[in-house]
């Protein structure tokens, strides 16, 4: 088996982890996860730039905090029948017992900051140990592929819930990235009046703002400015 490790800033090489058969069993309350995908994210750039805010990284380490997979085997106290499913897993260990976590914002445990990926292991590897309680059983039939979406998906539907958009109402997103797209998706399904995204005009990414036709083809600059806008 095979981990990517960054000892450094700039430093990283493949680690040979040996065999699954060599694999260290799951400790109790953990799960092995059989990595199928994993994400990068712009957190992950910082990571190899060393831009990463202090406290907020522990090298070295095996980043990967966006994955999918499948459990291998579980430890004491986690139900057998968790092994074989399709998981997604959330990423900051929180202490579940502090103020934050009991009001729900788990992101912000008072406990201290650890997240797999950041300061723990994570999923640029072929196996990832966490705690089960992080894991999101899917459907016998998800897409492993897409579900490695799942968790930058749910950082956006925090945010959407909070931005409590309200069906006639007209919402921007600025930025055409991947959360952008997804805010995008999300938004338009609770059916607001417009939808707007904002990206600079070499993007060529079609037009859709109150002074051109709703029916512009993509490609179309946006008439009232230098930007392109997209639906």
């Amino acid at each position: 088996m095979t981990a990517l490790v960054l000892d450094a800033p700039g430093a990283f090489r493949l680690v040979e982890t040996g065999t699954a058969a060599e694999a260290a069993a799951p400790g109790p309350g953990d799960a092995r996860v059989r990595v199928h995908a994993s994400g990068i994210c712009g957190s992950d750039r910082e990571l190899y730039q060393g831009n990463r805010p202090e406290g907020y990284v522990r090298y070295p380490v095996t980043p990967g905090h966006e994955w999918s997979g499948t459990v291998e085997t579980v430890g004491a106290g986690v139900p057998e029948a968790l092994v074989g499913r399709k998981v997604v897993g959330e990423g900051f260990r929180n202490c579940q017992v502090c103020d934050r976590c009991h009001a729900g914002d788990t992101t912000l445990c008072t406990a201290g900051y650890e997240e797999t990926g950041f300061t723990q292991p994570g999923a640029m590897a072929d196996t990832l140990t966490l705690p089960a309680r992080l894991l999101h059983p899917l459907s016998d039939d998800a897409d492993l592929g897409a579900a490695a979406l799942l968790e930058p998906a749910a950082c956006i539907a925090a945010a959407a819930l909070k931005a409590r958009a309200q069906p006639g109402e007209r919402v921007a997103v600025v930025g055409t990235g991947t959360l952008g797209m997804i805010a995008v998706q999300f938004l338009a399904a609770v059916s607001p009046r417009g939808c707007w995204w904002w990206a600079p005009a070499r993007t060529g990414s079609g037009c859709r703002c109150p002074s051109a036709a709703p029916s512009s083809a993509p490609g179309t600059s946006c008439p009232t400015s230098s930007r392109a806008m997209t639906w």
